[in-house]
């Protein structure tokens, strides 16, 4: 079964091997889920595709247990909005996401990846704090990229968080 969606809260997340459980807001359904599995590199608010079934646990239920997933971008101005919104970067909380998203809309990605200094056209946002936000914002677009490209190679999520971990500076460096 494939479902995608939203993480809206992560309830636990084992810091040595990813193993999360968190909140799933599915796209096409009207209540959030359970979802568990081992999930790398995911925030709140992330858009996800996932991959797994419904089981029962014992003690906590109905719950969707993940065999592989995809991060995806958010694909309208609500979802990145509320992505932006969730504390994943640094310095952008709810009131900062929605001017962002007001100011440039369906565009917003684009100026993260290509225009970051046009950030600073956001009241608030300084010409220097635009430029942070914006590298932190494509650190995590570009690890998003490594974990989707090592998974076509059959690589987990899970190895490619050990990749990533070991290789973190000279596979996204800029100095290469």
């Amino acid at each position: 079964m494939e479902i995608t969606g939203q993480l809206t809260n992560i309830i636990y997340q084992n810091d040595a091997n990813s193993y999360t459980v968190a909140e799933f807001e599915p796209e096409n359904l009207k209540d959030e889920i359970t979802v568990v599995g081992y999930l790398p590199f995911v925030e709140e608010g992330d858009t996800l595709k996932v991959i797994g079934k419904m089981v029962v646990h014992q003690e906590y239920g109905e719950q969707f247990k993940i065999d592989t997933f995809e991060k995806l971008i958010p694909k309208d101005s609500k979802s990145l909005e509320k992505y932006l919104a969730s504390g994943t970067i640094k310095g952008i909380g709810p009131a900062t996401a929605k001017k962002i998203v007001k100011k440039f809309g369906e565009d917003t990605l684009n100026i993260f990846k290509f225009e970051p200094e046009r950030l600073a056209e956001v009241k608030g946002i300084t010409p220097d704090r635009a430029i942070e936000i914006a590298d932190e914002f494509n650190e995590k677009w570009d690890l998003w990229q490594i974990v989707g490209a090592l998974e076509k190679f059959g690589v987990s999520p899970t190895n490619s968080k050990k990749v990533f971990d070991t290789l973190r500076k000279r596979c996204c460096s800029k100095d290469r």
